[in-house]
């Protein structure tokens, strides 16, 4: 029978290893890292949302102050955009509290 020729393999250092593990391990969040942003992004919405509240409320008066019908309308456009803007930041803050409490 024939003899199997032996093929040198390259030896692999250590330096390679521990590389390819250090690539290979996963990034772990920290529960106290999902707690910090869930807070952040309620502070946020809480800002926005007065924000756009006391712009939807300062256009609804400006539209019963003025007297031109032009500015009327584009203050009741104003008040009615602001407002919707308003409430789609309540809701997004609804659904952010129901998540922290299902999350605890």
């Amino acid at each position: 029978m024939a003899k199997k020729k032996r093929v040198k393999r390259a030896v692999k250092t250590g330096k390679f290893s521990r590389a390819a593990k250090n690539s290979a391990r996963r990034v772990v969040v920290k529960p106290t890292t999902l707690a910090r942003s869930s807070q952040r992004k309620i502070v946020i919405v809480v800002k926005n949302l007065v924000l756009f509240a006391i712009l939807s409320l300062i256009s609804w008066l400006l539209y019963s102050v003025s007297n031109v019908e032009m500015y009327e309308n584009l203050f009741l456009l104003l008040a009615y955009i602001l407002g919707f803007t308003a409430v789609a930041f309540l809701i997004v803050l609804f659904v952010l509290l129901l998540l922290r409490l299902i999350r605890k």
